[in-house]
């Protein structure tokens, strides 16, 4: 499974406008499930005051490079115009596909930090 991990960083006196401006990509852009699945999306705050919104997809399988495009181009339209916003975006692989790189079976008994 590969997985993508989205950071939006923003300031504080621009939450409201990200926020609207998520929202806004959403009513054109809808979740399309077969191009990727949501399976967590967080808000945290950073020691300097700024707000990270982070998500967590799982792209479809063979459908990586349109996942990594939609991901892009909706950090771009959150992020034009909005002065301080940053947002990086990463592609990972799971637990036990990270163990068959090493060709290694996953233990049977490891730590599940999320449930879906």
């Amino acid at each position: 499974m590969v997985l993508m991990y989205n950071q939006v960083i923003f300031p504080p006196n621009q939450a409201n406008m990200v926020a609207k401006r998520y929202i806004e990509w959403l009513k054109d852009n809808p979740p399309d499930p077969t191009i990727e699945k949501t399976l967590c999306i967080g808000i945290r705050s950073t020691e300097d005051g700024n707000i990270v919104a982070i998500g967590i997809s799982e792209a479809a399988k063979g459908k990586v490079a349109e996942a990594l495009q939609l991901g892009t181009q909706q950090n771009l339209f959150l992020a034009a115009g909005i002065e301080g916003c940053k947002y990086k975006l990463e592609i990972m692989m799971d637990f036990k596909e990270g163990y068959k790189i090493l060709g290694m079976a996953p233990p049977a008994r490891s730590v599940t930090l999320f449930k879906f």
